[in-house]
């Protein structure tokens, strides 16, 4: 069983806890077991972003553009692996 943690400011962060995610067509098939965060895990990603913040309102065009792209071309590396988690 594939455990998925929380990435929060560049770190994979373990969950307090996990809950599965099922398979909506058949309920015996979990997927994952997923990191369920808690407050203290919230206030580390709302730190990390606004501590970010000031960094990426001021980047350029390009950077944004880059950003997005490796973004993007992660996402279409994966479309199998993510259509499989969608269906």
């Amino acid at each position: 069983m594939t455990m998925h943690n929380n990435l929060i400011n560049g770190q994979w962060v373990a969950g307090k806890s996990y809950a599965p995610n099922l398979n909506p067509s058949d309920l015996s098939d979990v997927i994952g077991e997923y990191a369920q965060g808690d407050a203290s895990d919230v206030e580390a990603a709302v730190a990390a972003a606004t501590a970010a913040f000031p960094a990426w309102s001021t980047s350029g065009i390009q950077a944004r553009f880059d950003a997005l792209d490796k973004i993007g071309s992660e996402i279409l590396a994966r479309k199998e692996e993510l259509g499989d988690l969608l269906a």
